[in-house]
C-alpha cells in the first residue's frame, strides 16, 4: 500500500518489509523446542548453542552470509517485496538455515519492521533487537495497531513471579553443584513457606505484607537486615553466572533458574515500598494439583510506556475500541514530555449494515444468576437464533456464565434450528482450539444451515479471531464482563484513585470490562461490506451506554422485556 502510494506520486523511494516472531515461533533447532522454554529462557540457551556450535541451522547461516557478504543474497526474489514470517521460515527449512537470525540479519535492510509489541515494550528483548536494526529509539517511527492491548503488556512485562517448580529446580542445582549451605536454606525457607500456604489458602489471590515477608527471611535465615539479604541474593546472582560458565565450557546448555529467583528478589526489595506494586500468594490448580506461586504485580503501564513514548521518534496508536481519554492517561501520552492529537475517525461501515441492540429485563449479576434468569437469557438468545441465517457467536461474561446456560438446556434450543452448537473450553491447545473455529467457520455455508460458538468475553476466540461474512452473522455478549473483584483488583483501584484523581473504578474495574465487550462485539463485522448483529444481553449495558465503541453506539436501539421483541426487531435486518 505505501508503496503504491509513493508510485502514484511519482516517488521513487523502495520500501521493503519484514514481519518477525519470537524464537519460540522462528527457532528450527529441536533442542531448544524440546523444552519449551520461556522469552528469557530461549534466549540463554540459544545463546549456549551458539557459543558451543551445536546448531546447524545457525552455522550454515554464519557460512552462507560470510560466502554471499549481505543476507538479502540469499534469496533475492523473496526480499524484492514485504516478508512475512511464514515465508522466511519456508525458506529456510528448505535450506536449513536459522529464521530467526535471518530475520535478524535482515533487520538494518528493512525500512518496515512488523513484530510482536514485546520486542519494544519489553526492556530485555527491546536492547537486543535495536541493535539488530543499528538504530536508536529515537531513530523509530512505532505504529502500535490494537494498541488498547498495550497496558496490559505494560504491566506484565514488569511483573515477575515464582513457583514451587522453579524452586525445585533451583534446589537441583544447587545439591548438584556443591553450594554454600545459606543458599541453599534460602531456596528450601521459600518452598515451605509456599508449601504451607498452600495448605491454608481457600481463595485464589491473597494480598501480602512485602516488608513483612522480608523480616520473616531474614529472621529464618538468621541474618542482621536487609543489606545482608541482598549481600545473599548477589551471591546467588554470582553463583549462577559461575555455573553458566562451568556448562558452557563443557559444552552443555544453562537454563538460569538460580538467577530468575535472584532478580525477582532483587526487584521486590527495590518496589516493596512503592504504592505502584501489589505484592500476592496466587493459588494454581492444574491437572487435580493445587500448588501455589509468589508474585510481584505492576499496577501502573507508565512506568515501561513513557520511557518509550519520550524516547521514539513519535508513535501512531491505533485502535477500533479503544476509549482516548482512558488511554491516554494509563499510558501518560499527557506525561511523556510530546505533543499528542487524538483523532475519532468516522464508521467505515454502512449503517444498513449494522444492528446494534441492548436488551432489557436480563442481566447476570451475583443476585440475578438463578434458574428463572438463565431460562429467560436463553429465550432471548433462541429469538437471535431463530432470525439469523447462518452462524452466531455467544460470548458470556464468564465460564460460569457459560456452563449455566449448557445446564439450563442452551443446546437443545440450538438443535432446535438445525444448528451445530461448538463449545470453548479453558483447557483447549491452541491446535485443538484453532481445528474447531475452523469448523464452525465452515459452517456458515448456507448449505450447512448454520452453527453457534458458545465462548467467553476476553478469551481468545472473542478478541483474537475474525468471523467475516457468514463466518458470523450475528454476535450476543451475554452478561456484563466484569472480573471478579480479586485483591489485585482492588489495589489496582485504590492506586488509580489516587494517580488519577478519583478515576480508579472507571480505569480499573469499568474499562476493562467494557473493552471485553466491545472486543467481541465487533467479531462479525470485519470488512467493508460485512453485515452483522451486536446484540448485548444485560440491561447493565443501557447505564454504560456511552463507553460502548462509538461506531456501534451510534447504531444502538434498546429492545423492551417484551416476548419476541429481538425477533421482531432482527428479522427485518435478516431478511
Amino acid at each position: 500500500m505505501i508503496s503504491n502510494f509513493l508510485r502514484e506520486k511519482g516517488l521513487s523511494i523502495k520500501v521493503n518489509g519484514l514481519s518477525i516472531r519470537g524464537r519460540g515461533e522462528m527457532c528450527l533447532n529441536e533442542t531448544l523446542l524440546s523444552v519449551n522454554p520461556n522469552p528469557k529462557d530461549a534466549m540463554s540457551l540459544c545463546t549456549d548453542l551458539r557459543k558451543n556450535k551445536n546448531c546447524i541451522h545457525f552455522l550454515n547461516l554464519l557460512r552462507k552470509r560470510d560466502e554471499l557478504e549481505n543476507p538479502v543474497l540469499i534469496d533475492p526474489d523473496i526480499f524484492n517485496k514485504p516478508v512475512d514470517a511464514e515465508a522466511l521460515i519456508k525458506l529456510c527449512k528448505d535450506k536449513k538455515l536459522c529464521p530467526y537470525f535471518l530475520s535478524k540479519f535482515l533487520l538494518k535492510e528493512m525500512s518496515i519492521i512488523m513484530c510482536n509489541y514485546q520486542w519494544i515494550y519489553n526492556p530485555f528483548i527491546r536492547d537486543s533487537f535495536l541493535k539488530f536494526i543499528g538504530k536508536e529509539l529515537e531513530e523509530c517511527v512505532l505504529i502500535i495497531d490494537e494498541c488498547h492491548n498495550i497496558i496490559d503488556v505494560a504491566t506484565e512485562v514488569n511483573s515477575l513471579r515464582i513457583t514451587p517448580y522453579l524452586l525445585k529446580l533451583c534446589i537441583k542445582d544447587l545439591d548438584m553443584h556443591n553450594s554454600p549451605q545459606l543458599l541453599k536454606n534460602f531456596v528450601n525457607l521459600l518452598l515451605n513457606r509456599l508449601e504451607e500456604r498452600r495448605g491454608k489458602m481457600k481463595e485464589e489471590e491473597r494480598s501480602i505484607n512485602p516488608r513483612k515477608l522480608l523480616k520473616r527471611i531474614c529472621e529464618g535465615l538468621k541474618l542482621e537486615d536487609l543489606a545482608k539479604l541482598k549481600l545473599l541474593l548477589k551471591d546467588l546472582l554470582d553463583y549462577s553466572l559461575s555455573l553458566h560458565e562451568e556448562k558452557i565450557a563443557n559444552g552443555e546448555i544453562y537454563r538460569d533458574y538460580l538467577g530468575t529467583l535472584a532478580e525477582f528478589w532483587l526487584k521486590w526489595i527495590e518496589t516493596c515500598d512503592l504504592d505502584s506494586y501489589f505484592f500476592c500468594y496466587t493459588l494454581q490448580e492444574k491437572n487435580d494439583r493445587k500448588s501455589v506461586a509468589l508474585e510481584i504485580v505492576a499496577l501502573d503501564p507508565r512506568e515501561i510506556s513513557i520511557p518509550i513514548l519520550r524516547n521514539c521518534y513519535t508513535c501512531l496508536n491505533l485502535s477500533g475500541t479503544v476509549n482516548p481519554y482512558v488511554y491516554n492517561n494509563l499510558m501518560g501520552l499527557n506525561k511523556c514530555g510530546k505533543s499528542y492529537k487524538g483523532i475519532i475517525a468516522e464508521s467505515p461501515f454502512q449503517k444498513k449494515n449494522v444492528k446494534a441492540l441492548i436488551v432489557e429485563g436480563v442481566s447476570t449479576r451475583r443476585e440475578d444468576r438463578n434458574p428463572i434468569m438463565y431460562r429467560k437469557l436463553i429465550d432471548k438468545i433462541e429469538e437471535v437464533i431463530a432470525c439469523t441465517p447462518a452462524n452466531i457467536g455467544i460470548f458470556c461474561a464468564s465460564y460460569k456464565i457459560l456452563q449455566a446456560l449448557l445446564s439450563s438446556g442452551l443446546d437443545n434450543r440450538v438443535i432446535k434450528y438445525d444448528k451445530k452448537l461448538f463449545v470453548e473450553e479453558p483447557n483447549l491447545s491452541a491446535s485443538e482450539n484453532s481445528a474447531m473455529i475452523e469448523d464452525f467457520k465452515s459452517m456458515g455455508n448456507p448449505k450447512y444451515g448454520g452453527a453457534v460458538l458458545l465462548g467467553v468475553c476476553g478469551g481468545r476466540n472473542s478478541e483474537g479471531e475474525d468471523y467475516p461474512g457468514n463466518s458470523m452473522n450475528s454476535v450476543i455478549i451475554c452478561g456484563f464482563p466484569y472480573h471478579l473483584p480479586t485483591p489485585r483488583i482492588k489495589a489496582k483501584i485504590e492506586y488509580y484513585d489516587k494517580v488519577f484523581e478519583k478515576q480508579g473504578w472507571n480505569f480499573a474495574y469499568l474499562y476493562p470490562a467494557i473493552q471485553r465487550a466491545n472486543q467481541a462485539s465487533g467479531r462479525p463485522i470485519r470488512k467493508i461490506d460485512d453485515k452483522g448483529a451486536i446484540i448485548f444481553m444485560d440491561e447493565r449495558f443501557k447505564d454504560k451506554y456511552n463507553w460502548i465503541s462509538e461506531w456501534v453506539r451510534t447504531e444502538i436501539e434498546l429492545i423492551s422485556n417484551k416476548d419476541n421483541s429481538i425477533y421482531q426487531s432482527l428479522y427485518p435486518f435478516w431478511h
